[in-house]
């Protein structure tokens, strides 16, 4: 009879456990990691996913609003990439398409920078291939020059950027572009 009885209780326990589960899959697992064999630095980020990173790249800080990872390499170059859930932007339309999606977030992302004093200027737009490498820059009394990479692939969508002063724009341009395709 009492083995009846757990039985009965089984499939509340599932369902409870499992709406549990559900809840807690929406929190975020990070870790970084430096892979010598490869020469690639691995950000986690689970549920979403991996970024894989060529080279050797610390992790400087996180920042819990943007979802950006940051990060800095043996000559000061500093990276941020970030990763997240198309659906969770205030840009998303399911009807979209990634060349859509991609196109209102670097909109929607440009703005911000504008409105911070800073010059935009879209440098590649590869929209129908999901990318899209653009510029905000600050004027001639700065040094500040930042690269873009923002696409969207599979339901997600990307955010790379760099900042470097031995870097050229072509190197960031070309570092950013690869990173994006390569990483999906």
């Amino acid at each position: 009879m009492n083995f009846k009885k757990h039985l009965i209780q089984l499939p509340v326990f599932l369902i409870i456990a499992l709406y549990s589960f559900n809840s807690a899959a929406q929190s975020m697992i990070f870790s970084t990691t430096y892979d010598k064999k490869k020469d690639q630095t691995v950000q986690v980020m689970l549920p979403h996913g991996n970024i894989g990173i060529p080279g050797q790249w610390e992790k400087t800080s996180y920042n819990q609003v943007s979802k950006q990872h940051f990060f800095k390499n043996g000559d000061s170059t500093i990276l941020s990439v970030s990763k997240n859930p198309a659906n969770k932007y205030p840009f998303f339309k399911a009807a979209f398409s990634d060349q859509q999606l991609v196109s209102e977030f670097v909109k929607w992302d440009s703005e911000y920078w504008q409105q911070q004093g800073l010059t935009i200027k879209i440098l590649k737009d590869e929209s129908e291939k999901g990318f899209i490498v653009w510029q905000a820059k600050a004027d001639k009394a700065y040094t500040t020059n930042t690269i873009f990479v923002f696409g969207c692939k599979k339901g997600f969508v990307y955010g790379f950027s760099a900042t470097s002063k031995s870097w050229s724009e072509e190197k960031m341009q070309e570092f950013l572009t690869e990173l994006f395709k390569s990483n999906s």
